[in-house]
């Protein structure tokens, strides 16, 4: 199981929007570069940075993101309002290991075949949630599409790398208690990220005897409740695959 920590810029700072509320912010850090030079002494996989402003429609932190790709020697995968292939392509070009794309593929603005044409590994379909319920632009809209049938679909089209944040519970410290990720299929387990109220051990242990890639950690990581050691702990243990997932 992958460990990737998250960076959320806004104006510049590592900050946590509480259930994606911009007016329910905390911030982390006025250095991201600096922050991130200490993360990568860890034992992670990589950095996830979501550019909020960009999300929301508010400017963006491509000069942060830029200066964090030049100087970070771990992955770094990189999100928040990528809706057209200009801004995918410019990312890349920065250096970036990977994109999220969430919005812009879900609605159609970016194409399927075009996107995957980077590689199957580069891309991270971005499925965040709420009581199943795929939402997009900026947790701002609301679908009517489950996140099984979103997979199914991308997963019919070839993409293989998913991210699915359970927006009410994301920055809240209240735990993963996700039955609509429980219930998935495993192959779509074995490809995705969750994120989401992860913050304990307990949490660990479910996410990891379900099978899935990896996990973003930020709030529960940044205010000490997780350490990478405990969490490095949990992985290398063994532990039974109990899980109610489908084959």
């Amino acid at each position: 199981m992958e460990i990737w920590i998250s960076i959320d810029l806004m104006k510049g700072k590592i900050v946590r929007l509480i259930g994606g509320k911009p007016d329910k912010m905390i911030i982390y850090s006025n250095d991201p570069i600096q922050t991130a030079l200490e993360l990568q002494k860890k034992k992670i996989n990589g950095l996830h940075v979501i550019d909020l402003d960009a999300t929301l429609g508010l400017g963006n932190n491509l000069d942060v993101i830029s200066q964090l790709v030049k100087q970070i020697n771990i992955p770094i995968q990189v999100g928040g309002g990528l809706r057209s292939m200009e801004k995918i392509k410019k990312i890349f070009e920065i250096g970036a290991k990977r994109v999220i794309i969430g919005t812009g593929l879900l609605t159609g603005r970016i194409n399927a075949f075009e996107l995957l044409s980077y590689g199957t590994d580069r891309i991270v379909v971005a499925l965040d949630h709420l009581n199943g319920k795929i939402v997009i632009n900026g947790w701002r809209e609301k679908l009517q599409l489950d996140l099984a049938t979103a997979l199914n679909n991308l997963y019919t089209q070839g993409f293989r790398l998913f991210l699915s944040t359970n927006v009410s519970r994301d920055g809240t410290l209240s735990g993963f208690n996700d039955n609509v990720i429980k219930n998935l299929k495993r192959k779509y387990l074995e490809s995705m990220y969750v994120a989401g109220g992860i913050s304990s051990i307990n949490d660990l242990t479910i996410l990891k005897n379900l099978g899935i890639k990896g996990i973003i950690l930020g709030r529960a990581f940044y205010e000490g409740l997780l350490n990478i050691d405990d969490v490095l702990e949990v992985i290398s243990n063994g532990c039974d695959k109990k899980n109610n997932s489908m084959s």
